[in-house]
């Protein structure tokens, strides 16, 4: 089995838990919350596209949170290469906005942009902290260090 730390676990079930809340956001709570959160004005000629965008996003949130949640109970590898995709994947989302030109403005700019750089830097920081770990741990004495087999 591959070895790696329990703070994977621990950082895939706080993120999946904090996707469940903004899955939750985005989607029950999304025509008061969520649109008071964001700033988002519904009322306009695009506001049930929007509206439509934010629900859409929050099932994946959902999913993304459930997945997490259970990965990080049960499988801290399944966890981390979650993890790991997740980056990616906002890199992919953040270069094709640029890449059209769907800049981030106006209404565009909503709180959720600085939370996403966070959940993106955690995940980042996590999957370089595990693979440290990791190769620490195949090149030091087990008595130097815990790391808990999965």
């Amino acid at each position: 089995m591959t070895r790696l730390p329990r703070f994977v676990s621990f950082v895939a079930v706080s993120l999946g838990c904090f996707d469940l809340i903004r899955g939750l956001v985005h989607t029950v709570l999304a025509g008061s919350t969520g649109v008071e959160l964001s700033g988002v004005d519904i009322s306009g000629p695009t506001g049930r596209d929007q509206l439509v965008f934010m629900i859409a996003f929050g099932s994946s949130n959902f999913i993304t949170g459930a997945a997490l949640i259970y990965l990080g109970l049960t499988n801290r590898l399944g966890a981390l290469i979650v993890i790991t995709v997740i980056p990616v994947a906002l890199f992919i989302a953040g270069f094709s906005l640029e890449h059209w030109g769907a800049d981030l403005q106006g209404q565009g700019v909503f709180p959720g942009t600085r939370n996403m750089k966070i959940y993106a830097i955690i995940c980042i920081v996590t999957v370089f902290g595990a693979l440290l770990l990791r190769f620490l741990d195949a090149h030091l004495p087990a008595s130097k260090h815990n790391l808990k087999a999965e």
